[in-house]
């Protein structure tokens, strides 16, 4: 179980991005973690790799700290950015990566993954050639091949093309069990709750919403949820004012 209680977090001491966060991710929970631009995700997802130092509260993996060495080991991180070693080939990448996490390579796999991805020339190559799909791939591919007990993906599927994230969408859903947790964050609602079984949004620093998907379903949609926090009937008719008075 992957534990976050009362946690803290401001850049100049005055703002607090995360304001006292508590949450429980249990094995299974593949979760969608959403909110408007600015309302902390990305730094919560930081202080549980512990790519940011922890200013207040715990963040436990299994009961270990986040920053034991047990603790990261269990987990992958895939960034919405593409800074990749580009002076390495892909098969070097995913090397390096599984030496990293000191797991064997299933050659048999990776053969498997790269025909999916109709990425087997592409292994050879130097990453500096790769578009920004193709780096998305590798990255996925690496994932795949540690597998790791806690994934988190921050926008991968940005700029892959359809078939990819098609077959993205089946490897993951493949990979989250009962054994794995999943964290997903993206501005693709739709695509989360058709993957997703659990959703926190996080609005101003605090946990607005956190519930099944399953129940979301019953009565309304993420996307509603969503237009709600922002007001967004209240932008519409701002919006549409504007047009009336500028004819």
């Amino acid at each position: 179980m992957l534990k976050i209680q009362n946690v803290k977090f401001s850049y100049d001491k005055k703002y607090q991005v995360l304001d006292n966060i508590n949450l429980q991710i249990k094995k299974g929970n593949f979760l969608a973690l959403i909110g408007p631009n600015g309302c902390g995700k990305t730094t919560l997802i930081k202080l549980i790799c512990d790519l940011l130092e922890n200013q207040d509260g715990i963040i436990t993996l299994n009961g270990l700290l986040n920053n034991d060495f047990k603790a990261k080991q269990s987990m992958v991180y895939l960034p919405s950015d593409d800074i990749l070693p580009e002076f390495l080939t892909g098969r070097e990448y995913i090397n390096f990566m599984l030496d990293l996490y000191s797991i064997p390579l299933d050659s048999e796999y990776l053969s498997r993954l790269a025909k999916y991805y109709s990425f087997e020339t592409a292994l050879d190559t130097l990453i500096e050639e790769y578009s920004h799909g193709m780096k998305k791939k590798v990255q996925l591919i690496a994932a795949m091949l540690i597998d790791p007990e806690v994934l988190i993906i921050d926008e991968t599927l940005n700029g892959m093309d359809i078939e990819s994230c098609e077959i993205t969408k089946l490897l993951l859903m493949n990979f989250s069990s009962s054994e794995k947790i999943v964290i997903m964050c993206s501005h693709d609602l739709h695509l989360l709750e058709e993957m997703c079984n659990k959703v926190v949004i996080l609005f101003r620093g605090k946990i607005h919403t956190q519930e099944y998907i399953e129940h979301i379903r019953k009565t309304t949609s993420l996307l509603s949820i969503f237009k709600d926090i922002i007001n967004h009937k209240d932008l519409k008719n701002e919006i549409y004012q504007l047009n009336i008075n500028n004819e």
